[in-house]
């Protein structure tokens, strides 16, 4: 019997380490102590209202409007019940099947950030096998796939740019002739379909790698997540461009998709200089509305990595000075007094903006983040703005499933209660407000290189 003891250590270890990293198919990011991540993504959404921070592949649209498709004719072929638990339940087969296809096309060989990577991609490599015996369909690709799968991702997206009916799981006309067009612009839709049904039969555990003439290797060919640019589908590519930007509704979307990709072409594709350059009309004009969303963009950008700066120094200070040091000291090296003109000029910059009223509308954080701009904007010496900045983080991490502060003050102190957090380390970015995103689906539009 082995008998475990505790040791009382001298002073505090070095580093804290996770014992695994996080599976490389889960939505797994760093925990931000100010929630600015999650405001960040407001702020993308108001910029580009029908697109979210998992909707930056072009051709998942497709893959997830033929699933949705392809469950609607499931429970016609095999009469089962057409409540959205089921539909649910028979899309998942087929992102299984569709995910094995890519793999069987790629030999199994799709390394971490492969264009062909998918959400789900170690459970898949986990039950693809070389060699001709049928694939399993019953293995788990993903934990909690409804919502981490492509149709989790995707689903809002869709439904908001009305290819997919609201409150339903199933497609509308407007996706008709992405639908069609799927596996190739030459017919034989109908042999295709027959195999990835197959694969919704629910009675059925595994799926053969051929069915008549066609192969699971030739589907993975045709739909794997890269096809629209190696395949050259360039109607393909037209049709997606025009559903999601041609066809946006928000009047952001589209006049911000055609000044990146002008951008694109002078090789600008760093988030602040892209604003920067929009609002300076370097690649043409823009309408008033569309600049007031972009001079908040770029308000809330600059405020953000200025404000996660500031506590990151204050992190850091306590982390390296043995998880306890004087608060003044603190207060001193987040704030020194030769950077207070700066601070100020970017919190009245952000309250200045119209847009800093939907802040103050948002459910979580919003108001909160207003109300601290205000007090940083007039905080006279370092020690409050500190405990400003302090006061902010508490309330976001009560807000985080009841999570305490990082920094806890006791008698004039600051003690360490978080240990693992290692964003200090690093210099802080401007925000990316989903342009990456956005670059990513234009690529895959073939709209930029």
């Amino acid at each position: 019997m082995t008998v475990l003891s505790l040791l009382i250590l001298k002073s505090p270890p070095k580093g804290l380490f996770w014992a695994a990293p996080p599976d490389g198919d889960t939505d797994f990011t760093p925990e931000d102590p100010l929630a600015l991540d999650y405001l960040g993504q407001q702020v993308g959404l108001w910029l580009f209202r029908d697109l979210t921070t998992r909707t930056n592949r072009a051709q998942n649209y497709a893959v997830v409007l033929y699933g949705l498709y392809l469950a609607d004719k499931a429970v016609s072929e095999y009469g089962y019940r057409g409540d959205d638990e089921t539909r649910v339940r028979l899309f998942e087969r087929w992102e299984k099947f569709w995910a094995l296809a890519t793999l069987e096309y790629r030999r199994g060989n799709i390394p971490l950030g492969d264009a062909d990577s998918m959400r789900g991609i170690l459970g898949a490599k986990r039950n693809w096998t070389p060699g001709n015996k049928p694939l399993p369909l019953d293995f788990t690709l993903i934990s909690r796939q409804s919502e981490l799968g492509g149709l989790g991702a995707y689903l809002s997206s869709l439904r908001r740019y009305g290819l997919v009916g609201e409150g339903s799981l199933r497609v509308t006309d407007r996706a008709r002739a992405i639908l069609d067009s799927f596996w190739s612009e030459q017919g034989s839709a109908k042999l295709y379909e027959a195999y990835a049904l197959q694969a919704l039969d629910i009675s059925q555990t595994v799926i053969g790698r051929a069915s008549g003439s066609l192969t699971l290797e030739g589907l993975g060919r045709r739909s794997r997540l890269s096809a629209l640019v190696e395949s050259g589908r360039t109607q393909q590519q037209d049709r997606l461009w025009d559903a999601l930007f041609e066809q946006a509704r928000d009047g952001t979307t589209l006049p911000l998709a055609q000044q990146l990709i002008k951008a694109s072409g002078h090789g600008v594709i760093d988030t602040e200089t892209l604003i920067e350059g929009m609002l300076a009309e370097r690649w043409g004009p823009l309408a008033a509305g569309v600049s007031a969303k972009l001079q908040a963009a770029r308000a809330f950008g600059r405020l953000a990595k200025e404000v996660l700066g500031r506590f990151n120094r204050a992190y850091g200070y306590v982390h390296d000075h043995g998880w306890t040091a004087d608060a003044a000291d603190v207060a001193l090296e987040a704030f020194p007094s030769g950077e207070t003109g700066r601070l100020h000029s970017l919190c009245a910059d952000m309250l200045s903006v119209a847009d800093v009223a939907r802040f103050r509308k948002l459910q979580f954080h919003g108001p909160d983040f207003v109300t601290l701009i205000g007090k940083l904007a007039s905080a006279s010496d370092p020690s409050s703005a500190l405990d400003h900045l302090l006061t902010y983080h508490r309330v976001v991490q009560r807000t985080r499933r009841g999570g305490g502060a990082w920094l806890r003050d006791q008698q004039g102190k600051l003690l360490l209660q978080i240990a693992d957090y290692g964003g200090y380390r690093y210099g802080t970015v401007f925000p990316d407000l989903k342009f990456g995103v956005v670059r990513r689906l234009l690529s895959d539009l073939g709209r930029i290189a």
